[in-house]
């Protein structure tokens, strides 16, 4: 964790609870309604780090519109009535810090975008999903292979490896 991060956490007096998340304890309601309110890089940092300790810098990315998978824990756009970015990426972050650590959080390209859904990456997600095979993109001359390699290069430049 950078001095920059260890610090904001501290200021904003979340030392305690970034400990008892690295431990694997689950955290009370009062606290997240407390991190509900926080600064959101404290709450991203929070979740980076769980994400971090727990599932490494691994990204899975999954040619699925919504994978069956009772590992994943994913990200429910459609629960969703918050109007911004940061609005979507607050509440991912805070699905992180709720979703047991060794259980992968994913979130949908397709719902999300690339942009919003690479963002995801930093606020405790480590698994993308949706339709690499251009049904709701425009047409690729070498299909589903080149937007998977597309996506893997973000990814990896990113700092992250790709799983497929």
């Amino acid at each position: 964790m950078g001095s920059m991060l260890t610090r904001a956490i501290d200021e904003a007096g979340f030392s305690e609870t970034g400990r008892r998340l690295l431990a694997g304890e689950r955290l009370a309601p009062e606290e997240f309604e407390r991190l509900r309110a926080a600064d959101l890089l404290v709450v991203a940092g929070l979740a980076d780090l769980k994400r971090k300790h727990f599932r490494g810098d691994k990204v899975r990315l999954i040619a699925s519109e919504r994978p069956d998978d009772p590992a994943l824990e994913v990200f429910d756009m459609a629960a969703q009535t918050t109007a911004t970015g940061a609005d979507l990426l607050r509440e991912i972050a805070l699905l992180r810090l709720r979703t047991p650590g060794e259980q992968a959080l994913a979130v949908s390209l397709d719902e999300l975008g690339v942009e919003l859904a690479q963002t995801a990456l930093v606020f405790g997600a480590d698994v993308l999903f949706g339709d690499l095979g251009g049904k709701r993109t425009l047409p690729l001359i070498d299909g589903p292979e080149a937007r998977s390699r597309e996506l893997a290069g973000l990814i990896e430049r990113s700092g992250r490896e790709v799983l497929t």
